[in-house]
């Protein structure tokens, strides 16, 4: 419970008349109409939340398609390596979650350089290899951390130098054991 009176309980009147007023003037509407414009803008708000990640769920699945498409069978799998610019680590995740379901032998290794470097490995499940070791030794030579499972892992690097070398060094690791066990 709070209390004003006097002359506190007339500033107190006025600056929350002044704010009201100007939250009014950026809604084109008068002061009682503010609570009803908060409420219709934040029902759209979460209207466009969720058609954003139904857009991004949609644009994931066809260029996981296309990468997929695009990249060559080696002993029976499909490595996709690919270091994109621009994404965040969720669209990263998004991406091997899609690329890694469309077939049943496929391997991502993917990186973002921005807004902050980091790294996302994965692989169809049943596959033999495991993602959390690779991707630790990975880390280890960018000097990051990360973690996760046998079939999808997830890390940060402190900056965006020699991802790219980092991330082919992975993949002829991976290649080199695909050849031994083929």
């Amino acid at each position: 419970m709070e209390f004003v009176a006097g002359q506190r309980a007339v500033a107190t009147a006025r600056r929350d008349f002044t704010t009201l007023t100007e939250a009014a003037g950026l809604f084109s509407a008068h002061i009682y109409d503010v609570p009803q414009q908060v409420r219709k803008s934040l029902d759209e708000i979460r209207s466009l939340r969720k058609q954003r990640e139904q857009s991004q769920e949609e644009l994931a699945a066809a260029q996981a398609a296309a990468m997929l498409a695009e990249t060559p069978e080696t002993a029976g799998r499909k490595v996709v390596v690919r270091t994109l610019a621009d994404r965040d680590m969720n669209s990263l995740k998004l991406l091997a979650q899609k690329l890694t379901r469309l077939g049943p032998s496929v391997i991502a290794l993917l990186a973002t350089t921005s807004p902050q470097p980091s790294l996302v490995f994965a692989q169809s499940a049943g596959q033999p290899y495991d993602m959390s070791a690779l991707l630790k030794e990975t880390m280890a030579k960018l000097g990051g951390r990360g973690g996760g499972n046998k079939d999808m892992a997830q890390g940060g690097a402190p900056s965006g130098e020699g991802l790219d070398a980092a991330l082919k060094d992975a993949a002829e690791k991976l290649s080199s054991d695909l050849e031994k066990t083929a």
